[in-house]
């Protein structure tokens, strides 16, 4: 019999629901897809894929489509304090 090492882990929640859901079509536990893992890596001696810093032009694409997000969540903020202020009977100002 394998004693296993009881553990306990950080991670996202979001990554982990979406992976757990994956996971039961393969009819695995969350343990398993872990083990897998851990093991892959034992074998190959490293990462098991991968792992690439993104070159300039994507970390520059990624950069400008975070601003561009952050700034048109400020303008619908704006926007809606600006509608409130309207119904409300205030004045907004630019």
């Amino acid at each position: 019999m394998i004693v296993r090492k009881q553990t306990s882990i950080k991670v996202d929640p979001q990554a982990w629901e979406s992976a757990r859901e994956i996971f039961k079509e393969y009819n695995l536990t969350l343990s398993d897809a872990i083990n897998i893992f851990l093991n892959k890596v034992r074998l190959e001696g490293g990462m098991p894929f991968d792992i690439k810093l993104p070159d300039a032009k994507t970390a520059d694409q990624a950069e400008t489509r975070a601003f561009s997000d952050h700034s048109a969540n400020l303008i619908d903020d704006w926007k809606d304090e600006s509608e409130d202020e309207i119904w409300n009977g205030q004045t907004c100002s630019l």
